[in-house]
């Protein structure tokens, strides 16, 4: 027992180390990239579209990969997709460096989300079957940390390359760092195949009063997956399109900020989010998955309307910190609470189609709310993003069931 805990520490670890990686080098482009599309010719009345539509094709290569990559884990394992993923992402960056005209730009880019969806969908499924109900939302919080470290780091520096290395070196950068992640993943992650994930059902020792519980419905009738991916779908919908694609032209629109400006105030939310996903994660296995989700919701909502009102850089910067905390306890533990609900039979299956409704939000929020930019101004979009995100917070907090914590055995009776 005591070396498989020493197995599984060892294996988050190298998860956590490539995600790091791979995330820092994917968020030295948020910065830079209104500029780099602009200086391949987009005229300034199209930027919020065309920024939009480079952050969309991400997603939408994301989400059509990630049930294939379901089964591809499923019929191949974990590892090779572990590999493959930064593979691609390193052929996809250096194609973006090369990039004369805008639609090479969107060609990698589709690319590179394919190569995400593959590391993505397999790290969260190894994270499952290494984890238990009564550990997993730290387990998940530990790779949401490693995750944000990359986020923290990525900006601040992709910001400062671009602004005085030119708009192409940021992306010779990722390819460096996702190289380095497919040469880690390939000499220290294993294989996991073949390891039973626990879930909730699995686990309990309480008496079942409704066999439901024990067969549970199918997912596309299943409340609490329905209403966890949608809490999911709009936080990813507020993640690409108000924070990656808009908050960067809200800086410098309305403050005149420069990259390096627009880039730290980016890493401050990923270093709040960072200090909170650990706290967010302990506390879920403590008190219930529900009891952060909700108040995590919330407060990322009021960060999103506070950047619109900010009447200078230093208000700017607050709304970065507001904006980090609410993502800091609502970011990793919807994760947690899928795996607790997902069953061992269809567990890659449950995984994926999770990320595929969560991916669905980074096809349609920079497209949409890139093109509300356009027509209807800056304000509009953030509220929107905003409103979207709290109605399924607020359907969430009075429909679903909490599947750890004090409330757990009463609400699965």
């Amino acid at each position: 027992m005591k070396k498989a805990s020493l197995w599984h520490d060892k294996t988050l670890l190298a998860l956590c180390m490539a995600a790091l990686v791979l995330m820092m080098g994917l968020g030295f482009l948020s910065p830079i990239l209104p500029k780099f599309v602009q200086a391949l010719g987009i005229a300034p009345p199209q930027i919020g579209t065309m920024v939009g539509l480079v952050i969309t094709v991400f997603g939408i290569a994301r989400a059509a990969m990630d049930l294939p990559a379901g089964r591809l884990a499923h019929l191949w394992g974990r590892r090779p997709l572990l590999i493959l993923g930064p593979s691609l992402v390193t052929i996809s960056a250096i194609g973006c460096g090369l990039a004369m005209e805008y639609w090479q730009l969107v060609v990698f880019r589709l690319l590179q989300g394919l190569g995400s969806a593959l590391f993505s969908v397999a790290a969260i499924i190894v994270i499952g079957e290494i984890s238990t109900p009564t550990n997993r939302g730290q387990y998940i919080s530990f790779y949401w940390g490693a995750f944000l470290i990359g986020c923290s780091l990525g900006p601040t520096l992709g910001g400062f390359v671009g602004e005085y290395l030119g708009y192409r070196a940021p992306f010779f950068c990722f390819a460096g760092l996702a190289l380095l992640a497919t040469l880690w993943c390939y000499f220290r992650i294993p294989e996991t195949k073949g390891r039973q994930p626990t879930s909730v059902f699995a686990s309990s020792n309480l008496p079942v009063k409704n066999s439901s519980i024990e067969k549970p419905p199918p997912l596309h009738k299943n409340l609490n997956f329905i209403l966890i991916s949608m809490v999911s779908l709009f936080t990813l919908i507020t993640l690409s399109g108000n924070q990656i694609t808009l908050i960067p032209l809200l800086g410098y629109e309305r403050l005149n900020l420069r990259e390096g400006q627009v880039g730290l105030a980016l890493t401050l939310v990923a270093a709040m989010q960072f200090a909170f996903v650990f706290l967010a994660g302990r506390l879920s296995d403590k008190v219930g998955r529900k009891t952060i989700i909700v108040p995590g919701g919330i407060i990322t909502a009021l960060g999103l309307v506070l950047f619109i009102h900010s009447p200078s850089y230093q208000f700017f910067l607050l709304s970065a910190v507001v904006l980090g905390v609410g993502r800091g306890f609502g970011g990793a533990v919807p994760t947690a609470y899928v795996a607790d609900i997902a069953q061992s039979q269809n567990y890659e299956h449950t995984m994926a189609l999770y990320r595929t409704v969560s991916d669905i939000g980074f096809v349609v929020g920079p497209i949409l709310l890139g093109w509300l930019k356009d027509t209807r101004g800056l304000d509009f979009p953030f509220f929107l993003g905003a409103g979207l995100l709290l109605g399924a917070i607020i359907l969430f907090a009075a429909l679903a069931k909490e599947t750890t914590g004090h409330d757990k055995n009463q609400e699965l009776l």
